[in-house]
């Protein structure tokens, strides 16, 4: 029976007799590390399903990789098209995007900022509302 726990860089390590930093090195690459290294390094963790943290990748970069976006409405052609080009862009550099709807209401919009700078979001794209009448929200 599998485990649900996801794969460890710590569990291929003792499996293959290696350090952690040497598999960590394996997987992205570096120079260092021989290729028949590398290669030993990612079959184990193709055949075991390997993901990496994406916990620790946001720390080690200090980038959460995804982009907050808070928009009136969806349903509006017009933000349908940017949240379209938004993707398309924020995908090509490895980003997620957070989407949200205001509904064109400010203390709405207020608190969607406020959950997605809990969220740690890297950048936030607003159309601001039509009640917004100030802005210290986004500081």
């Amino acid at each position: 029976m599998m485990s649900d726990k996801p794969t460890t860089i710590k569990e291929i390590a003792k499996i293959l007799k290696i350090s952690v930093s040497t598999v960590s090195r394996a997987l992205n690459d570096h120079p260092s590390i021989g290729l028949t290294t590398k290669d030993r390094v990612k079959k184990l963790a193709k055949d075991l399903n390997y993901e990496p943290n994406q916990k620790a990748i946001q720390f080690l970069h200090g980038k959460s990789f995804v982009i907050g976006v808070i928009l009136p409405e969806l349903s509006e052609s017009f933000f349908s098209a940017a949240i379209s080009g938004i993707e398309d862009v924020a995908y090509k550099r490895n980003y997620t995007v957070l989407l949200a709807q205001s509904h064109d209401d400010a203390e709405r919009e207020k608190l969607l900022v406020e959950k997605m700078k809990m969220q740690r979001v890297d950048g936030l794209l607003v159309s601001v509302s039509k009640t917004t009448s100030t802005y210290e929200h986004f500081d």
